[in-house]
């Protein structure tokens, strides 16, 4: 790939924060064989897009540590790009190698949404004119209060964990009138932005 024969210094930095945005919008440090398991099945849903555990494990350092011959994959990279929120890797590295930004440091905000209490109201936002506001309801549950621009409606319930900024945000097992519908994906393109008024 010529971004990788030409930035090769940048290129290993660029998998560095590849990895650790992936952890942030997985919401865990990936470090144990549950983890590249939870991982391969997030990306699956998100992206819809197979990854082997092996891969994942020897991107991650977790295995063949010590091979020095060892090259990650475009396609590999691709993936875990576009569950990141990108295009492509391509889009990933130019988005980022910003001139005169070599620090490298990612700042992205983070919401735990455990760390909400119950009744706290997430607001989230996502082009092009997308809000939405939720009601926490403790043990990860969240209750849509109102909607504008969105397909998502007033009464709908949903699961999430942890939301990044700048990073498309999925909601799990949306649940419509009684009945399951499925996961939802916010900012698909250019991720959400969120506000908490309690």
């Amino acid at each position: 790939m010529q971004l990788n024969s030409v930035f090769p210094y940048k290129m290993e930095k660029k998998q560095e924060e590849l990895r650790h945005l992936t952890e942030l919008v997985l919401g865990i440090s990936v470090k144990t064989p549950k983890d590249f398991e939870m991982l391969q099945q997030q990306i699956l849903l998100k992206t819809g897009q197979q990854l082997s555990l092996s891969t994942l494990k020897r991107f991650w350092g977790y295995v063949d540590k010590d091979n020095v011959d060892y090259k990650v994959r475009v396609t590999t990279l691709d993936i875990l790009a576009v569950f990141v929120g990108f295009q492509n890797w391509v889009s990933f590295c130019q988005t980022n190698l910003e001139e005169g930004d070599e620090s490298g440091n990612l700042a992205y905000r983070n919401l735990y949404l455990k760390e909400l209490s119950v009744g706290s109201h997430v607001i989230i936002r996502w082009m092009p004119d997308r809000i939405v506001t939720m009601r926490y309801e403790g043990d990860d549950l969240l209750t849509v209060v109102e909607s504008i621009g969105s397909k998502l409606r007033p009464g709908d319930t949903c699961h999430c964990q942890h939301i990044v900024e700048n990073t498309p945000l999925t909601l799990f097992s949306l649940v419509r009138d009684g009945e399951l519908i499925g996961n939802y994906i916010c900012g698909k393109e250019h991720g959400v932005a969120f506000s908490v008024r309690k």
